[in-house]
């Protein structure tokens, strides 16, 4: 059975008003027909069931079919699961062709894994001033996981002049919407007095902000403060603690500090 009559069916088994499915490429325009657009919702959601359960095959034919009927989201899993061989052999050309799609309709995730694929050369030439446009694009529409990618290239000079000011700028964005991995960088930049006026206690701010959304590399860093008693009080039972929490979500540097403490 196709996966069209397998979502039709679904629909029927839900009690969902449907007509019966186009013959192949004759679906109407989903603006045209309300029922094309639950079958793509019917399908993205089989497929996400299929992901959390690591059929991922499974997952790459549900959301192939909301894809082709235009899901971005499901178009982004689908670039996911390319770059990832999950489901499918890698495929980086056919990973880039999904995420343009999701793209192409101003979704910002879609932009910010374009954005991704040109920074690694991914199914397209290298190019860092084709990922910052990209990355500018999806931060304009709220990913923070974009404004992110901006402060690092700026941090490391990728593609523009290495400005540590500009990018704490962008991280700070990306922290303020709660991303737990531009909060963790932000307090070390305070850690370190790059960009701004060194700052122990602000950087132990930003790590606590982090750890508490299980950023192992925001708990190490915790440690290293209350161990050096830097912004805090010196405590080595502190330090130890927060190391054991970094070293049990598998953090290689807290495990080599707890074996040398």
């Amino acid at each position: 059975m196709s996966l069209e009559a397998l979502a039709f069916a679904g629909l029927v088994a839900l009690g969902m008003p449907v007509s019966p499915p186009a013959a192949a490429g004759e679906a109407p325009p989903l603006a045209a027909a309300p029922e094309s657009a639950i079958a793509v919702g019917h399908a993205y959601h089989r497929g996400e069931l299929a992901y959390r359960r690591q059929d991922y095959a499974e997952a790459l034919a549900w959301f192939r079919l909301a894809g082709d009927r235009g899901s971005a989201a499901a178009q982004n899993y689908l670039g996911w699961l390319y770059v990832n061989g999950w489901g499918a052999r890698r495929n980086y050309d056919e990973a880039m062709r999904w995420y343009r799609r999701s793209a192409a309709q101003e979704n910002a995730l879609g932009e910010n894994y374009v954005g991704w694929m040109y920074q690694h050369g991914w199914g397209v030439a290298q190019n860092y001033g084709e990922a910052m446009d990209w990355y500018r694009r999806a931060a304009a529409h709220g990913s923070a996981e974009a404004e992110r990618h901006i402060g690092f290239l700026y941090r490391n000079g990728c593609g523009v002049e290495a400005d540590n000011g500009e990018a704490l700028a962008w991280l700070r964005k990306a922290a303020s919407r709660n991303d737990a991995t531009a909060q963790s960088t932000v307090g070390w930049m305070y850690q370190k007095g790059l960009g701004v006026d060194l700052d122990y206690a602000e950087a132990m701010r930003w790590y606590r902000l982090a750890a508490e959304q299980g950023n192992v590399d925001a708990a190490y860093s915790i440690g290293i403060l209350y161990e050096n008693g830097w912004g805090v009080a010196a405590d080595l039972d502190a330090a130890r603690r927060w190391m054991e929490k970094s070293a049990g979500a598998g953090n290689p540097e807290a495990k080599d500090w707890l074996a040398s403490h």
